[in-house]
């Protein structure tokens, strides 16, 4: 028996091993015919036994001429992109034939485009982070001027209670003179009539002073109030902002890692497909 025979009764076999997903053919150098043809299941290149072999069958003129072949056969010429590769069949030192098959490759080539696309959002992912992380600065510079401003705000407001405590003194102050002026007109009688009308209005601006005052004083509590809570709203900002900075770095993290993983999935499938 030759070994062109022998391969050609051992073809089931390797068919077989290959999970009957790869084309599997012996091909005679001398007739160019292909003696033994095994079609993949998704893959089927149209040959039969018997067949003459395709002048342009790249993958088997190559084993013909006593090298391995490693091709890529494009999805347009049998349906399905095809890693086809061959091994010249030797006997006593001369090249007789070749023994050649077919894997498909097409799974492999969706999942690459897919490994490409995954890198598309991953870029897109890593820019909108970075935005995110620009935002997230500005906010909390913005926040801690805001904070200093609300504390100036509040530092000059209690300022101003000093000066309504000195226009309540000086309310007082007005307000006891009207009265002692109102007693000096009294003794006066007639005479200090007209000084009696002078005294009432005194005591009576003093009166609408201090009313006044109060009122900026319940104006200066509240106004009080609010930047105190101001200030504790704005340090929830500022907490809130820190924890979303830290999110934003693990998330970052994140996708550094995701890129390496897609980078090395890309070189295995690169070398997986060579």
């Amino acid at each position: 028996m030759s070994i062109i025979e022998a391969l050609s009764a051992s073809a089931p076999y390797f068919h077989l091993a290959l999970k009957e997903e790869a084309i599997v053919a012996v091909v005679d150098k001398e007739r160019k015919v292909v003696v033994k043809y095994l079609a993949g299941k998704r893959v089927d290149s149209g040959y039969t036994d018997g067949d003459p072999i395709n002048p342009n069958d790249q993958n088997v003129f190559i084993a013909f001429n006593g090298q391995n072949a490693d091709v890529i056969i494009p999805e347009d010429v049998y349906g399905v992109a095809i890693n086809a590769f061959s091994f010249p069949i030797r006997e006593n030192g001369k090249v007789v034939g070749a023994l050649a098959f077919g894997l498909p490759i097409d799974n492999m080539l969706k999942l690459e485009s897919y490994m490409h696309q995954m890198d598309g959002i991953l870029f897109g992912l890593q820019d909108r982070v970075h935005t995110i992380a620009s935002h997230s600065e500005e906010l909390a510079a913005t926040s801690e001027e805001i904070n200093k401003q609300a504390q100036h705000a509040l530092e000059d407001s209690q300022k101003t209670n000093g000066i309504t405590d000195l226009i309540k003194s000086i309310s007082r102050q007005t307000n006891l003179l009207g009265l002692n002026a109102s007693i000096e007109a009294a003794r006066a009688g007639q005479h200090g009539a007209g000084f009696n009308i002078v005294a009432q209005e005194v005591r009576k601006l003093s009166f609408e002073t201090s009313n006044a005052t109060e009122n900026i004083e319940t104006s200066l509590h509240n106004i009080n109030r609010n930047l105190e809570h101001l200030k504790q709203n704005i340090g929830q900002i500022n907490d809130a902002t820190s924890e979303q900075s830290q999110l934003v770095q693990d998330f970052s993290s994140i996708i550094e890692d995701l890129n390496v993983l897609s980078s090395e999935m890309k070189i295995f499938m690169e070398s997986t497909l060579k």
